[in-house]
């Protein structure tokens, strides 16, 4: 763990992943990893280590993965069935979707190397997708944390909430937003930071641009409101619509497709609730390349200056229309 330059802490998600998982094997003794050759990238090491006996390795074959998972959960179990994201949307989504949800089983799923920066892993292991497919399963509820401490909060709320459970895990050392003690709850959004202008809704690791971008916005006088909305399934209606009513304008930020994305739910909520000018930033309809991390999110204009402009352009919309 290291330092920003503003003295926050500067963590790995993935790291931030490995001792989550040993706190809650400590607390929870029916817990239990199910790996698919991939622990040492996902940092669930630890887990072994400590619980050797509740380590189950499954190997390169992500359908059994899942496939046994749900046996578990049948027996009381509560496992961690771990890959790549890309891995569990697309080669085991049927065993996921009719053996965990179709059952509605007590199944905690993590993604990782999700989104943006997955960067030189390629595109079969580079996943955009994973946010819309798994918002569309029923039964299954989806988060996309944003920091560490958030990570570890969902995880724990994940442990309490009965039923299949999908959490995002970014290979990414981001900055400390909130304190160690922070609380996840399924249906409260985090406001960040006041405004009146336009909202800046944002999931997952966007959270730190979003907060930049409003920095941008700041220094020409445009107040953004930016909300981090972890929980994507079911959204946190009441507080994302409490911002709109304050701005009418908004902007979606998220590490993943815009296509039946985040930005998608937020648009379906104010589409029926409160028709307002959104602008949604993301990956486009496209495969995500080989390259820097930065590199790619400049590529796909999802860096600050991108949120900005977009935040612009929703505000201008509000203001054609009065």
């Amino acid at each position: 763990m290291a330092e920003s330059n503003t003295g926050a802490r500067v963590e790995e998600m993935r790291n931030a992943f490995g001792s989550a998982l040993v706190e809650l094997g400590l607390e929870y003794s029916e817990m239990v990893f199910l790996d698919a050759d991939l622990h040492t990238s996902t940092k669930a090491s630890d887990f072994k280590e400590r619980f050797p006996d509740r380590f189950y390795q499954v190997g390169i074959a992500e359908q059994n993965l899942f496939g046994i998972a749900a046996g578990l959960a049948l027996e009381g179990y509560i496992p961690f069935p771990s890959t790549f994201a890309a891995f569990a949307t697309r080669r085991a989504l049927d065993q996921l979707v009719i053996s965990i949800c179709f059952a509605n089983l007590n199944v905690k799923i993590p993604g990782s190397y999700v989104g943006i920066p997955t960067s030189r892993a390629g595109g079969s292991h580079n996943c955009i997708e994973d946010t819309a497919v798994m918002r569309s399963v029923p039964n299954l509820r989806v988060a996309d944390p944003a920091t560490p401490a958030d990570l570890a909060a969902v995880m724990r709320t994940a442990m309490k909430t009965p039923g299949p459970v999908y959490f995002r895990v970014a290979r990414l050392a981001v900055e400390e937003l909130f304190p160690k003690d922070h609380v996840f709850s399924w249906d409260h959004a985090e406001t960040l930071r006041s405004g009146t202008d336009v909202s800046i809704l944002s999931s997952g690791i966007m959270l730190h641009k979003s907060m930049e971008a409003a920095e941008i916005l700041a220094g020409e006088g445009i107040q953004a409101e930016v909300v981090h909305v972890a929980a994507v399934k079911p959204l946190p209606e009441a507080d994302i619509l409490a911002s709109i009513a304050r701005t009418r304008c908004a902007v979606t930020a998220e590490n993943a497709s815009v296509v039946g994305g985040f930005g998608a739910a937020i648009a379906e909520l104010l589409g029926s609730r409160d028709p307002v000018p959104i602008q949604r930033i993301g990956v486009s309809d496209r495969f995500v390349e080989s390259g820097g991390i930065e590199e790619l999110f400049t590529v796909h204009k999802m860096q600050p200056v991108d949120i900005a402009a977009a935040a612009r352009l929703s505000i201008d919309m509000k203001e054609r229309r009065r």
